[in-house]
């Protein structure tokens, strides 16, 4: 199964500032469709989002999976951990899930509208 990278939040201290960063220093598109989730494009690369920073955040990776709970089951059975069950996202944007591999690396799954 290949499981691209589809996704990235990157948590700032302020969002809007933290936004305006990234759109100045590297030219990343913005759009702020989503109230609290101002979401980014970045050319030939996996397009994200920035979240608030909370104490421990990291930037999270999102693979993209056709079926998050086959995957996680996989994940499980290597070794890995499920942190946060399949979630849908609000507006119909899909589903995602949350793991820590058995190195203790947090990422995410992603599964766009069509493959839930």
């Amino acid at each position: 199964m290949t499981s691209p990278i589809v996704h990235v939040d990157i948590p700032v201290n302020n969002l809007e500032n933290g936004a305006d960063f990234y759109r100045d220093v590297f030219g990343w598109e913005l759009n702020s469709d989503m109230p609290g989730y101002p979401m980014f494009k970045a050319e030939g690369g996996p397009g994200g989002g920035f979240v608030q920073k909370g104490d421990g955040d990291q930037v999270r990776i999102y693979l993209m999976s056709n079926d998050i709970n086959a995957s996680l089951a996989d994940i499980e059975a290597h070794g890995g951990k499920t942190v946060m069950p399949r979630t849908e996202i609000e507006g119909g944007h899909g589903a995602f899930a949350v793991f820590t591999d058995p190195s203790g690396n947090t990422l995410a799954l992603y599964s766009a509208p069509a493959q839930q």
